[in-house]
């Protein structure tokens, strides 16, 4: 099942299309010399749409959406919110509500239990510091101010261009060009020359035109097909738009060095694709014509190939290489290419997604299960209407029936019911189990270690009072500021108590904590706060 949107954040744009290029630069150099000329311009053609266009296609090809504080966008102002402690007390809480074959499915509960000494925390809104603030404060103003110094950059060489280009004389009786043109279908093509200009050239969008320097030997007709020759074919091939959009994505990502790797890798891999081009109505001795007529054009120096044709001698050389090497592709080789970019364009426009709401049901939880179930969605799926009930009659349904108690069984019959209630993948899913059982249960499993709750609803170890408890697979948490011990319940897979660790005062990890503690009280404990939301 696919799901499509026009939703995707700038940043996220940029990480993709970074990883995009990074994925594209290592399969050029694994296959350039193997695949046809025209498979990589297709695939940066990708590159520059993911970079550009802020489309966002779910699959199950889809990689989780990455959670980092610097991938929140550049113009939005977003504060860090710290819950893990709210879903504890909300999974205990439910975990207490089931009781005598009563189903559980709850959200509210959680801060009225927290209210009443059953949890520790409430949800707080965590300040990410001063220095942060400003920072993203200040990040805006620098994007637009390189985006502002980019663009003219580009666009005075383009002007600078085009002012050179005004004085081009028409060749229009020229019939050596003429006749050339025609046997290329190509004859509504205008061609002009220039005494400033170095090397062809085409320019224009809507009506691309050729540029001739005015030192070409306008005599030799073999060096004149071949050149024009190449650049019709960048006509055809709407070279020129593709460099223009190439341009505005450089403009765009003015601060990303791998667009800028991307962009001179576009240009040369465009120049190769029309040579290849070229090469294919050639025969042999065509061939290395052909080569000779790249090398009398060639230049000391070079004109910049993000605007116009490569004629530089080092991008010259290349092409020269390419032409030696050349082979034509089999039709083996074409059917490989193609499903390669079918492939390699799923992937790339797939596996990426914008960021969504992960949520999917509230917390399930059964008295015929010793498990309460949590679950989400992982990726963006459009699930129709009443989608929260349907996945809990999904899960009762499992929970109902479980006889094993494992909750790697579980797991898996609650994927596998999820998806056949959704006709989605079952990696569609994620699903998290907690241990839940009702508050005699738990007393009975304590008392048999010594854990026993106190008249203020806290709980005692042997008698003393506790400072610190968790036990995890319960997800349940106690803090208070006195008391004589820290203790941790460790449970097996199956959710059995196998032991209680303990650490009383003097003890290493006991005074650790109480340092952490009283830190975090003083503000000694600097930066804390975003190191916890960075851990969770």
């Amino acid at each position: 099942m696919l799901h499509f949107r026009m939703n995707m954040p700038f940043s996220y744009m940029a990480l993709y299309g970074s990883v995009m290029i990074l994925a594209v630069l290592f399969l050029r150099f694994l296959l350039k010399e193997r695949m046809p000329k025209f498979v990589f311009p297709v695939l940066w053609g990708v590159v520059l749409l993911r970079l550009l266009v802020p489309f966002s296609i779910s699959s199950p090809l889809s990689l989780p959406v990455p959670s980092a504080p610097f991938m929140s966008d550049l113009f939005s102002d977003q504060v860090f919110f710290s819950e893990t402690a709210a879903y504890a007390a909300t999974d205990t809480a439910i975990g207490q509500a089931a009781l005598g074959g009563a189903e559980a499915s709850v959200e509210a509960v959680a801060e009225e239990n927290v209210m009443a000494g059953n949890g520790s925390a409430v949800p707080q809104f965590q300040n990410v510091g001063y220095g942060t603030r400003s920072l993203r404060n200040v990040l805006p103003a620098l994007y637009l101010l390189g985006l502002a110094a980019t663009a003219g950059v580009l666009g005075w060489q383009k002007y600078s261009y085009a002012k050179k280009l005004k004085g081009s004389l028409l060749m229009e009786h020229n019939e050596t060009v003429n006749s050339l043109l025609r046997e290329l279908d190509m004859g509504h093509v205008l061609v002009f020359t220039n005494d400033e200009i170095a090397s062809p050239m085409v320019c224009g969008l809507l009506a691309p035109k050729i540029y001739f320097p005015t030192r070409i030997d306008f005599q030799n007709t073999v060096l004149l097909r071949h050149i024009l020759a190449h650049e019709t074919m960048h006509i055809r091939r709407r070279d020129n738009w593709m460099k223009n959009i190439m341009l505005l994505t450089l403009v765009m990502n003015w601060y990303n060095p791998l667009v800028w790797v991307m962009a001179k890798c576009l240009a040369s891999d465009l120049e190769a694709a029309c040579d290849a081009g070229v090469l294919e109505r050639c025969d042999e001795e065509g061939r290395k014509s052909y080569a000779y007529s790249l090398l009398a054009m060639a230049i000391t120096g070079g004109r910049s190939t993000l605007l116009y044709s490569a004629f530089s001698r080092s991008e010259v050389e290349k092409r020269v290489k390419g032409i030696v090497h050349y082979r034509k592709a089999t039709v083996i080789t074409l059917l490989f290419s193609l499903l390669f970019l079918l492939g390699s364009t799923a992937v790339f426009a797939s596996g990426g997604q914008a960021p969504f709401s992960s949520y999917l049901a509230p917390y399930c939880a059964s008295s015929n299960s010793r498990w309460g179930v949590k679950a989400r969605i992982a990726r963006d799926i459009s699930l129709g209407e009443n989608a929260g009930e349907r996945a809990m009659e999904a899960i009762f349904s499992v929970l109902r029936e479980d006889t094993s108690g494992d909750p790697d069984i579980l797991e898996r019959e609650i994927k596998a019911a999820l998806a056949e209630a959704f006709g989605v993948e079952k990696r569609a899913f994620f699903v998290e189990l907690n241990l839940c059982l009702d508050e005699d249960e738990i007393a009975a499993e304590y008392a048999q270690w010594g854990i026993e709750k106190g008249k203020d609803g806290f709980w005692l170890y042997k008698g003393k009072q506790i400072r610190n408890y968790e036990d995890k697979m319960l997800g349940a948490f106690q803090s208070r500021e006195k008391g004589e011990t820290d203790i941790s319940v460790q449970r097996d897979r199956l959710g059995n108590i196998i032991s209680v660790e303990v650490w009383r005062r003097g003890d290493r990890e006991y005074d650790e904590r109480t340092w952490k503690t009283e830190q975090g009280k003083t503000g000694g404990g600097k930066d804390m706060t975003l190191e916890t939301q960075e851990s969770e």
